[in-house]
């Protein structure tokens, strides 16, 4: 099944997280650095998940309900990408709250037939479409599918099969996030001895190495988190499934 999975098409690139460098800032940085991200709408900030709610919940519960997503699990993406600020723009051009690469943007506007995935709308419409076609890429995954997929949303789909590669190889099961998150560091360029056993012909990862395999590694763990914490201060959007009740046994006495 690896073998098959690496044959599958890395439909979009990965998304960086939105950083700032916070030291040794004075004001007049600080408004340089302002003037940088905020290239879509210098008028819409919501800073915080109160006022994402407040003023694109409805947005988010609509699409997350469409791909039986649970919208909170979104509302922690938004937070770890742009930190609710529907105008940053990463050091490698992703943007808006859902932090959409340029090129991937292009593809799901063709795809979605969207006129532009900028606006903040749109870019939740296109955002929440991504993150759930990568995880219908795991849907057998049981509900480890929302973390493998949260680990492609931020470094690619290929990365992921790469990492479960080298998981299978060492004999653990590829289907558990937590195993296959500790073969991220394996991905480094440094590891050719590694890769030299994993892929023999080829002797490197077939979607190349990840120096930065941190990021990843630390993406899903933040964003799941933030999930919990969600959880607790907000309601699903999405049925729990219903309990079958296991009939009571009934001590009868023998006559």
């Amino acid at each position: 099944m690896l073998k098959d999975w690496n044959t599958l098409f890395d439909l979009f690139a990965s998304n960086a997280n939105f950083k700032q460098q916070a030291k040794n800032l004075n004001i007049k940085d600080l408004e340089r650095i302002t003037e940088k991200v905020q290239f879509v709408s210098k008028e819409f900030k919501l800073g915080n998940v109160e006022n994402l709610v407040k003023e694109l919940g409805d947005i988010i519960t609509r699409e997350s309900n469409f791909y039986k997503l649970d919208w909170r699990i979104v509302l922690a993406i938004i937070r770890q990408e742009s930190y609710f600020n529907a105008n940053a723009r990463s050091h490698a051009g992703a943007f808006g709250l859902m932090q959409i690469m340029p090129r991937t943007g292009q593809g799901l506007q063709n795809e979605l037939k969207l006129e532009e995935t900028q606006t903040p709308v749109n870019n939740l419409i296109a955002g929440i479409y991504y993150y759930a076609s990568l995880v219908s890429q795991f849907r057998e995954f049981g509900d480890e599918k929302y973390k493998f997929a949260l680990a492609a949303y931020n470094a690619g789909l290929g990365r992921v099969i790469d990492a479960m590669t080298i998981t299978a190889h060492f004999e653990k099961d590829y289907r558990q996030w937590d195993n296959v998150k500790e073969a991220y560091p394996f991905l480094a360029s440094k590891e050719d001895s590694v890769h030299a056993l994993v892929w023999p012909e080829s002797k490197r990862p077939p979607y190349g190495t990840l120096d930065n395999w941190k990021e990843p590694y630390n993406y899903v763990n933040s964003i799941m988190f933030y999930y919990e914490s969600y959880k607790k201060m907000y309601e699903s959007n999405l049925e729990e499934p219903k309990k079958t009740e296991t009939p009571k046994k009934t001590n009868k006495k023998k006559k």
